[in-house]
């Protein structure tokens, strides 16, 4: 008596099973390198807004001959306008109605930016800071994004 094995077409449980964790495995690689990638966009947005306000602030003070004074409400004030300062011939700035919250500049993460004139970095101006990802005040330190 001879035995025959039957020829099934389709797949075995071990090799759906090996197919099924390569593509976690992938899926695993390819999450983890897009919250870096997205990380790093965040960041980048948050140093193209710094560089923004530097050069708003710079034509108001061309204009004005003096910085707005500290606060980050009392600058997004003096940049959009109309202002009483002599010599202003702004909105130097435009700011979306998603970029504020309480008449504050906010960050990608939703915090205020950190406005001061005159600056502890940059005495002669002013310094701009965002508490970056982790939203902690390090003074600019740490993973802080700011103009100096």
């Amino acid at each position: 008596m001879s035995y025959e094995l039957k020829k099934y077409k389709g797949f075995t449980l071990i090799e759906l099973i090996v197919v099924m964790a390569i593509i976690v495995i992938l899926a695993g690689a390819v999450s983890g390198a897009s919250l870096i990638a997205r990380k790093k966009g965040l960041i980048s947005k948050a140093k193209a807004a710094i560089s923004s306000l530097e050069i708003a602030l710079s034509m108001y003070e061309a204009d004005c001959g003096v910085f707005p004074s500290s606060g980050n409400a009392n600058m997004v004030t003096q940049l959009t306008g109309p202002s009483t300062q002599t010599g202003w011939n702004g909105p130097y700035m435009q700011f979306k109605s998603s970029e504020l919250s309480g008449g504050s500049f906010i960050d990608p993460w939703g915090s205020s930016y950190v406005y001061t004139n005159p600056g502890t970095h940059n005495s002669a101006t002013f310094d701009i800071y965002s508490f970056g990802p982790n939203r902690t005040d390090n003074s600019g330190a740490d993973d802080d994004v700011n103009n100096w």
